[in-house]
């Protein structure tokens, strides 16, 4: 092969590759690849003539492996399958039982909740500090503030820079992240039990000593505005945040993505970075989840650093109305040669609740869209091929939730895609569930859930929720019981509450010039979006 041959390599580097010679190569064959049979091979250096290598003259020795040796007085025996190998086993009927977590509540002399679980399984800990702040909390005029500011919390503190606090981390073998979200800012510890210490002592350094500065608030704003960007690219991202906006409306901060948009980013300041984390990193709104090998009272007392956390009073977020939700339309938005389409059905459905009709749903929905083996996934991927997955699935927060079908599509697939997803849904709704569906979905879900519990963060996923939504710790037996008992009848009236789609929205991203013909046949009144979710001036 010729030096030249490459260009990766000239483009990589140029210099190094120039500078190889036929010497090398042989130096290479003989450290690495000597010992295979004997090739010729022919090197053509940049600058001059062919030269051969010559054959290798290595000879491969004998091996002498010694006999294994043998213990005495043992035989050798011979393993004996109790089954048919050839046979494939049957799924699972029993009724797994599940090992929940022991759970205990405390509260720091400042009012901070604790909620903990013991975790003997391994010596470590894992944690997270709440506070109740998210982008629920931002301005609509400051869109992605809580995320600037959560990471700004994630940068140089006032007496270390972030690359000695990573230094710390690394040694002692632990991590500390900084999120924010719709509810709340997250600040999540992992760290070995007897690391524990230090650990805090570097979360607590940039929980009340935050840096904030200049130089890395441009850097992150900067960070911030290139990721906008890249993520309108990304046609999955912008069907998804166009939903949102659709179902929720604008007047809501949820509504759009964590991340802002450009105009309200690049407005925000350091100084409205400073006043959020004033006016909202309290520990009147704040809480602790932990998953450790520690008690509840050496937990209580590695967390007793909080307790002088000033619990100072912040302003409650609220929810605006709304909008009527605009059905019989199809919203599209232009992707130029996108080789799938985006596609998102659904409505504004139930708000959170671990035992009551948002569970059901749950329930009911799991043959329609939430298994792999569903009616929207085997029609769209195994019978169609027109998708890697389709799903639906139902979502809920403490005061709204919402219902979606979704999936990426061939783009020459779109216009029956949709068709498909509106039939099965339509199927469900007027035909409702099988026994034998109703059955495999006890059984699967019985199942599933008996793996939530597994690894410290599973647990934390756990804990999370019961502190979340105030859940007494029986819940999930209440859970089990209502999945044992349910029937098919009421599968059926919750398919008839939560799948008109009548009273569904669609939203299609994807190349318009190749679609637009197709799905124009489907009798919906199309509105045309931008990558922001604004009308398109025709």
């Amino acid at each position: 092969e010729t030096f030249t041959g490459n260009p990766n390599y000239i483009q990589t580097d140029v210099e190094r590759y120039e500078s190889v010679t036929a010497e090398d190569v042989l130096r290479v064959y003989e450290e690495y690849i000597k010992g295979k049979p004997a090739v010729v091979m022919s090197i053509v250096p940049k600058g001059q003539g062919d030269t051969i290598a010559q054959p290798d003259t290595w000879d491969r020795y004998e091996r002498t492996i010694p006999e294994r040796p043998t213990a005495e007085g043992l035989e050798l025996r011979e393993p004996v399958d109790t089954f048919d190998r050839s046979v494939q086993p049957p799924a699972s009927n029993e009724d797994l039982s599940i090992a929940l977590p022991d759970l205990y509540r405390t509260e720091l002399s400042n009012g901070i909740e604790v909620l903990g679980a013991l975790n003997t399984e391994t010596p470590t800990t894992a944690l997270q500090i709440r506070i109740k702040a998210g982008q629920r909390s931002e301005p609509l005029d400051k869109l992605g503030l809580a995320e600037l500011t959560a990471g700004m919390i994630g940068e140089a503190t006032e007496r270390s820079t972030n690359e000695d606090l990573a230094n710390r981390l690394a040694k002692l073998g632990s991590e500390i992240t900084i999120s924010a979200g719709d509810e709340y800012t997250t600040i999540t510890v992992r760290s070995l039990t007897d690391k524990l210490d230090e650990t805090l002592d570097i979360a607590m350094e940039r929980l009340f000593e935050p840096g904030f500065k200049p130089e890395d608030f441009e850097r992150l704003k900067a960070q911030t505005l290139q990721g906008i960007e890249f993520s309108k690219t990304q046609p999955a991202v912008t069907a998804t945040a166009v939903f949102n906006q659709i179902l929720f409306g604008r007047d809501n901060a949820f509504a759009y993505q964590s991340q802002g948009l450009t105009p309200t980013v690049e407005s925000i300041t350091l100084d409205d970075v400073k006043a959020f984390y004033e006016a909202n990193y309290s520990a009147s709104i704040a809480s602790v989840l932990a998953v450790s090998d520690l008690s509840e009272t050496e937990m209580t007392a590695k967390l007793a650093r909080l307790s002088d956390w000033a619990a100072d009073t912040t302003a409650p977020t609220t929810l605006n109305a709304f909008p009527e939700l605009p059905t019989g339309k199809l919203f599209l938005v232009d992707k130029p040669d996108a080789a799938q389409s985006e596609i998102r059905i659904g409505r504004r459905a139930l708000p959170y609740d671990a035992t009551g009709d948002f569970y059901r749903s749950g329930i009911m929905n799991f043959v329609l869209g939430g298994a792999f083996n569903s009616r929207i996934n085997l029609n769209l991927r195994e019978d169609k091929g027109y998708s890697y997955g389709a799903f639906s699935f139902f979502d809920g927060e403490e005061d709204y939730g919402f219902f979606r079908a979704q999936a990426g599509v061939r783009t020459n697939t779109t216009a029956d895609s949709i068709t498909q997803f509106l039939n099965e849904m339509n199927g469900y709704y007027e035909g409702g569930i099988t026994d034998a569906e109703l059955e495999f979905t006890k059984s699967a879900i019985g199942q599933r859930d008996a793996r939530d519990y597994e690894t410290p963060f599973q647990k934390l996923r756990f804990i999370s929720n019961i502190l979340t939504y105030d859940l007494p710790n029986g819940f999930v037996d209440e859970q089990k019981d209502i999945l044992a008992g349910i029937t098919i009848d009421e599968v059926n009236d919750l398919a008839r509450a939560n799948l008109d789609t009548d009273e569904m929205v669609i939203v299609v991203v994807g190349d318009k010039e190749e679609i637009l013909p197709s799905i124009s046949e489907l009798g919906f009144d199309i509105v045309e979006l931008d990558a922001d979710g604004n009308p398109v001036e025709e």
